[in-house]
């Protein structure tokens, strides 16, 4: 049976190659340039959380360690890792490999009975995915993409676009002046929608901006709308 320590530094080993660099992946590991070579090359074998640490950075959080080491394990067998042909076709396994995270899609923008907008295609379905690294994120925990349903942010981000949002960026106390967000304006038809953000008098009323200009610049009352998350990421149509 083979050691951890050497099912470890395959696993490195092969996002190591991926890397254009060892000092670049290095960075993004958070370890240093020497001490990736001297994993590498079985100087130091690190300790367990150093390891976990890594294998975290790389997509592989808590639970998902093992999937990690699955890769080294892969290759020590003297298998190839799975490659997918289509991308479509991607398991959750290969889409981590690449740093890929699904993320829950929602088709609309109303909010439930819960106050809640409803998960259309769950993690194990969306068709929706982020690389978890470019958002200094190593699961999807918190994050949910959305339909846009109304011209409100054109051109910036098209009607029937997709959005991607941080569900724990809601509090009105940390509101981020002049961030988009996804907000329900009216309790009765409970459709939200997606507009910039600030304080028009601190703590008590808010100012509702919408980039198309044929949506008009609102104020409201904080009990009188429902901050449901920070938009992080958007597209132009979808």
């Amino acid at each position: 049976m083979k050691s951890i320590d050497k099912i470890f530094s395959e696993s490195l080993k092969y996002f190591v190659q991926q890397e254009r660099s060892q000092r670049s992946f290095a960075a993004k590991v958070g370890i240093s340039a020497p001490y990736l070579n001297d994993l590498l090359n079985g100087r130091r074998y690190g300790e367990d959380q150093t390891k976990r640490k890594i294998a975290t950075a790389l997509g592989y959080p808590d639970r998902h360690y093992e999937d990690f080491l699955d890769i080294g394990r892969i290759i020590l067998n003297g298998s190839s890792v799975p490659e997918n042909e289509k991308f479509g076709g991607l398991g959750d396994e290969a889409l981590r490999i690449r740093g890929f995270l699904p993320i829950n899609y929602s088709d609309h923008l109303a909010l439930g009975q819960d106050n809640v907008i409803q998960v259309t295609e769950d993690v194990r379905r969306s068709h929706v995915v982020v690389h978890g690294p470019s958002l200094r994120r190593s699961t999807s925990a918190g994050l949910q993409a959305f339909k846009v349903p109304d011209d409100s942010m054109e051109p910036i981000i098209a009607k029937g676009g997709v959005i991607v949002t941080d569900m724990t960026q809601n509090s009105p106390e940390n509101l981020k002046e002049g961030q988009v967000y996804v907000v329900c304006l009216d309790w009765e038809s409970r459709l939200c929608t997606v507009r910039y953000l600030s304080w028009a008098e601190k703590s008590k009323t808010i100012l509702v901006c919408a980039e198309n200009r044929k949506h008009k610049t609102l104020v409201r009352q904080l009990d009188d709308l429902k901050i449901i998350g920070k938009v992080i990421l958007g597209t132009r149509s979808f």
